[in-house]
């Protein structure tokens, strides 16, 4: 997807099945895979989903599965391991819907530095804490953490250019191991997601309801709501050079607001939807996106994100905070010294300080204290 010439855009993510076989052949990488077996266990372990029903406009499988870990962190002396049980279900009628959903039940007992962030972030209403990317934790003994998770969409493609989706889960908008727009390292979260694919352009609108679990905002024993819209323009300019432009706001559930429908606009600017909420009704960012693809392997990307900017404090170099912003620059390079399945990625990401945050308690760029962008871009005041 990254080589010269091609018309992909892969800053948007999770990729669809459809998308990617576009320009890889998955089924022929599926039956690479694929082991000599004639036992039906050896089949079903190796080859086979678990269950499958399928006919001639409906397909429907389901798959078990684990994941077990042990460890030791030897500074703080903790025997470390990880469960997980989980049963992910797929499907799909006709040409048109597709459907996917993961149930995951996990109790962990992680290194010290990380318990000690999964308890830094932990809820209003007495549970120990918060695994980062996860989700709330019960607590098990014995530092013990029980953590589940549910993951599901279902989407229904209208036409070759658009794809419609409504799901619980988690995305990623960049080319980086990091992104400074909108990153996975939150949680799950319910969405709406809409697409178009067309000529050059890839455009992708999200909404999103989150969470603020702190005890300050939590009101009648419930956790705050706040919502959030999401618009990202990616333009593929030149074979080699792909410009993106994102704009996002955050609002919270105040004055039984709801979900302000004056967002749902897929085409309108942010800042002037602000203008006539208030200026403290929302918190608003907007930025750009590069990436440029010097050879078929070699790619550099960047990311810039403005929360806010006063261009007499960078004249000044005062050193204002209200200079909130964040840049991030990378190199990508992959099957390096041309050894199959090699990558080497340099990534230098810089966030200054109270960049995500608001005056507005609830209206940092969070969700269930953890960052929806950069983890290190997580001011939670």
């Amino acid at each position: 997807m990254n080589r010269v010439g091609n018309n992909a855009h892969t800053a948007v993510k999770p990729y669809t099945f459809s998308y990617v076989d576009q320009y890889f052949d998955l089924e022929a990488e599926r039956v690479s895979l694929m082991k000599d077996e004639s036992t039906w266990l050896g089949k079903k372990w190796w080859n086979e989903h678990f269950f499958e029903l399928a006919g001639d406009d409906y397909w429907f499988v389901v798959d078990p599965g684990v994941d077990l870990q042990i460890g030791k962190d030897s500074g703080d002396d903790i025997n470390t391991f990880n469960n997980t049980r989980l049963v992910n279900v797929s499907g799909g009628i006709g040409k048109q819907i597709t459907f996917g959903a993961s149930i995951q039940e996990s109790q962990g007992r992680f290194a010290g530095y990380f318990n000690r962030e999964i308890e830094s972030r932990a809820p209003d209403g007495g549970n120990p804490g918060v695994v980062p990317g996860r989700g709330i934790a019960e607590d098990g003994g014995e530092t013990i953490y029980d953590y589940p998770v549910a993951t599901g969409y279902i989407n229904y493609k209208p036409s070759k250019y658009f794809d419609l989706q409504l799901g619980h889960g988690q995305h990623f908008i960049g080319d980086g191991y990091r992104s400074l727009v909108l990153s996975d390292n939150s949680q799950p979260f319910p969405y709406a997601k809409v697409n178009a694919k067309f000529w050059k352009l890839d455009y992708t609108v999200l909404y999103t309801s989150l969470r603020d679990v702190r005890s300050e905002v939590t009101a009648d024993d419930s956790f705050r709501t706040k919502f959030m819209v999401h618009h990202y323009l990616s333009w593929n300019a030149t074979e080699k050079l792909n410009i993106g432009l994102f704009e996002s706001v955050l609002w919270q559930d105040d004055n039984q607001r709801g979900f302000d429908f004056n967002y749902l606009n897929p085409i309108i600017f942010y800042q002037a939807i602000e203008l006539q909420t208030g200026s403290r009704g929302g918190n608003a960012l907007i930025g750009a996106t590069a990436k440029y693809k010097f050879t078929d392997r070699i790619t550099g990307y960047a990311q810039l994100v403005l929360d806010e900017f006063s261009g007499a404090s960078v004249v000044n170099g005062d050193g204002s905070y209200q200079n909130k912003s964040a840049f991030q620059l990378g190199l990508k390079w992959q099957n390096a010294f041309k050894i199959k399945d090699l990558m080497l990625q340099a990534e230098y990401n810089r966030v200054r300080p109270y960049t995500y945050s608001h005056n507005t308690v609830v209206l940092n760029y969070a969700n269930s204290n953890q960052a929806l962008a950069h983890p290190w871009g997580r001011k939670l005041l």
